[in-house]
Formats: structure tokens, sequence, C-alpha cells
């Protein structure tokens, strides 16, 4: 299986070289692992869920360290989402709930109009006045024209208005609706751990929910009793391995990427995780990514 993953990366290089400015020589110094676990799941399958559970929540963690949240309804009654009443915890312990009661317009305007135009006959102007001969004969071929243009404007204001509350069908799934960042996730983590790397020497650590670097929560405060009684789910989750191996001699990337799957043999199995390749051309091809985190209640 390992050496599966060695070819898939190896095409995923090349990919990457051809992406790369044909005047500029692709470069990888190092490459990164990162891994995330859930306190309460932590490595289960969710098959495992069992068949009594009301709701199942699906934090999805992009590349960058955006995080979005689903929520499944496990019950065949209608769930109401207090987001008032949910919440993100970041890394730093700072709480923002999901509800954001500010009021976002955006304006659009749109012209139409119609143009009128008018003539005047300078040859029947001459007549009127008197005036004949050659002048007259003149004025008789020579129109002047005359346009107004009769415009209005019309705006659009369309107003984004948050709603404290939501509803999900029975079986069904929805967003929670707000993405946010976590700084010490995704490729800023590992662009930053290989820069503050000085000495280029290789890094395995690994970390449990206690003494981990990055730690964050999310609480999600839910009724199938239409809003009689609420109940809550929270759930943890944190940063539990990060590798860093350097490329030794320049080009042979696979040497650090076996160092890294012979220390780490599990390391496709972790419910979410990122192996980020740090070169000198940006790509979407320069990382792979595992997202399977969940929790339920």
């Amino acid at each position: 299986m390992r050496t599966n993953y060695l070819v898939f990366f190896v095409l995923s290089l090349g990919c990457l070289w051809l992406s790369a400015c044909s005047s500029k020589k692709l470069v990888v110094t190092d490459v990164a692992y990162q891994s995330i676990r859930n306190t309460h799941t932590e490595t289960a399958p969710k098959n495992d869920i069992p068949n009594d559970a009301t709701i199942l929540i699906e934090p999805i963690i992009s590349s960058d360290g955006n995080l979005s949240v689903y929520v499944t309804n496990l019950t065949d009654s209608i769930m109401i989402v207090d987001r008032t009443k949910s919440f993100f915890v970041n890394p730093q312990g700072v709480s923002t709930i999901y509800y954001d009661p500010t009021v976002r317009t955006q304006t659009s305007s749109y012209t139409s109009g119609q143009e009128t135009g008018a003539s005047v006959n300078l040859g029947a102007v001459g007549s009127a006045l008197g005036i004949g001969g050659a002048v007259g004969h003149i004025l008789n071929g020579i129109n002047v024209g005359g346009s107004q243009l009769n415009s209005s404007t019309t705006s659009n204001t369309t107003y984004s208005i948050d709603t404290p509350t939501g509803s999900i069908a029975p079986r069904g799934k929805a967003s929670m609706g707000r993405t946010f960042s976590i700084e010490s996730t995704g490729t800023y983590f590992c662009k930053r751990l290989s820069s503050s790397n000085p000495a280029k020497s290789d890094i395995y650590q690994t970390y449990s929910k206690d003494n981990t670097y990055c730690k964050f929560s999310i609480c999600i405060s839910y009724s199938i009793t239409g809003g009689k009684t609420y109940d809550k789910i929270v759930s943890e989750f944190y940063c539990n391995t990060a590798i860093l191996s350097t490329v030794k001699v320049k080009g042979q990337v696979n040497d650090a990427l076996r160092n890294i799957l012979m220390s780490k043999t599990d390391l496709f199995s972790e419910p979410w995780c990122l192996l980020y390749f740090n070169c000198n051309a940006p790509t979407v091809y320069n990382s792979y990514i595992n997202n399977n985190l969940f929790d339920y209640k």
C-alpha cells in the first residue's frame, strides 16, 4: 500500500513540475505533514455511529486551514439549531458565536432611458421670415436635429440578514454558515514550520489532547422538540502530529517522503491529515489532504 502512495506522489510531483514556469526549475526543499483528531471519536470510522445518535457534525478543514461545519439531523424529527448559542473556540481560546447580527447591504444600479429627437426645418423658418432668393433656397435644404435623453436610474439594495435559528429536515444536512480560519493548521502552518527550521533538520513530534500546540472546539445547540428544550454537542479537536522531512540531496524528494512514511506508518488513516511539498512553484498539486473529521451525540 505504501508503494502505491509513493507512486501517487511521484506522479503528483511530475504534474507539479509541468505546471511550473518553463524558465524556472522546480525545487522542493522539504515535505511537511500534519494530522488532526477529535478527542471523542479519535480515529473511529463513521459506521460505528450508534443508531440512537441524534446529531452528527462534520468539520471540514481546507488545506489553507479554513474551517466550515456541517450538521446532519440523524432523527425523524425536524431539528432546530440555535445559532445564538452555537460557537467556535479558536486555539487562542477566543469564542465566536455563529449568529452574526450585522446587516450587510449590496447595492446595484441600472440606468434606462428613452431618447426623443426634434428636427427644425430652416426653410420653413426662412419662409415665415420672408427670406427668399438664393439664401431661402439654401435654407430649404437644411434641417437642425435636436435630441434629449429622458433617463431613470434604478438602485436595487439587497440586505443580508443572519437568522438566529435554522431548521434541518429529518435525516437532512445543513451548513452552519460561517467559516473560521485556524492559522496553526494547513499549509500556513507547514510553511511556518519550514521557515522556522534554519538548520534544515528533520522534525517529528506527536502530541496528546492535553499538550498539543493547537486545540479548538465547536459547540452546537439544537432541539428536536420543536424548540421546547435544547441540547448541545461540544466537540474538541487537536493537532496530534507535526512532521518535517527535509530534502537532503537536491531533487531526491522521494527520500524525504519515505522518511515520513517510515516514521508514521498510519499517516493516511488519520481522520484529517495534510501532506505538503514546500517548493518554489505555488500550485494546487503541491499538497494532499484527507478530510474525514466528525463527531456525534
